[in-house]
């Protein structure tokens, strides 16, 4: 994962409102992967603990990657779940076989699929692949720069019409 990439993206939409949670340490990303032991889920995707290690839970516009606990933001309201938690209820929901949930956008999940050994962005509801991407940071960065191309020509529109 190339950590200079990720950067720019933070860089990109962090004056935005970005919630991007500091570094996780070994010992939180040691217990994640034992509590997703227990409750039956795959461990984390080696190149998502890359990321953990980077940012231990990311939140904007809509679009979130689980950490290794619970986010609250006290300005806004906003609370992210953490990765066991999302995963435990998801399995209890749907049968997700040999994939981990790592984030959301909306009515989308994203996931990483370990017997496709691939990233991919999943329907909630019925679980069907919308996109797949070889990385982490192809699945951040086409996801992240498709809501800010959005978002601006949203804007321009905006100006447009007045």
């Amino acid at each position: 994962m190339n950590i200079e990439n990720i950067a720019d993206i933070f860089d990109e939409i962090y004056e935005t409102g970005a919630i991007i949670v500091k570094p996780a340490e070994a010992m939180e990303i040691a217990r994640c992967q034992r509590d997703l032991h227990d409750i039956g889920a795959p461990s984390l995707p080696l190149e998502y603990i890359e990321f953990l290690k980077i940012a231990n839970g990311f939140a904007w516009n809509g679009f979130e990657f689980y950490g290794t606990y619970q986010i609250s933001d006290n300005n806004s309201d906003f609370e992210m779940q953490d990765i066991v938690s999302v995963n435990h209820k998801l399995r209890q929901m749907k049968e997700l076989g040999n994939r981990i949930v790592l984030g959301k956008f909306d009515e989308d999940i994203y996931v990483y699929d370990f017997d496709a050994k691939e990233y991919m962005s999943l329907d909630k509801l019925t679980l069907i692949d919308i996109s797949s991407f070889s990385s982490f940071e192809e699945l951040l960065s086409e996801e992240v720069s498709s809501i800010v191309t959005y978002l601006e020509e949203d804007e321009t529109e905006q100006e447009n019409d007045e």
